[in-house]
């Protein structure tokens, strides 16, 4: 990775745990990604580990569109497993947009990954609730 890229990962961590207190996660998985660059899922209540699929898929990703996943929301809606990777985008430009969507309608932008069905899978909005500090999804 070249030092540009670098740096701009940098800024976009910074700009992650903004979004992450924004949101208001609990400290854990704040710590873990500012601390170790450790991804943590939200799932059903509580945090889990990101599975290692999920990693890879969210690596490749990550290094196809220079977007930096900052947490992953795991849930079941309308019969399909989903992994929500709440992003930044490499263009700072977005930033304004990206944040008044969490700031008026608690709506982070998503890569989702379609277990069930993996031709569903797609970037965009999503609406979360945080629930003891911890993140679900809502639609």
């Amino acid at each position: 990775m070249d030092d540009e890229k670098k740096q701009s990962r940098i800024f976009m961590k910074e700009e992650s745990i903004k979004r992450m207190l924004k949101l208001g996660l609990e400290n854990g998985p704040i710590n873990d990604l500012a601390l170790r660059d450790k991804l943590v899922c939200s799932d059903n209540g509580v945090f889990k580990d990101v599975p290692e699929e999920i990693l890879q898929n969210i690596k490749d990703w990550e290094s196809k569109y220079n977007n930096f996943v900052y947490h992953v929301i795991h849930s079941n809606l309308y019969g399909f497993e989903i992994y929500d990777c709440l992003s930044v985008s490499c263009y700072r430009s977005d930033w304004d947009y990206e944040n008044d969507c969490i700031n008026y309608r608690h709506s982070p932008m998503s890569y989702s990954i379609n277990v069930t069905k993996p031709e569903y899978t797609e970037s965009g909005l999503i609406v979360a609730v945080v629930r003891k500090g911890v993140l679900k999804r809502l639609v």
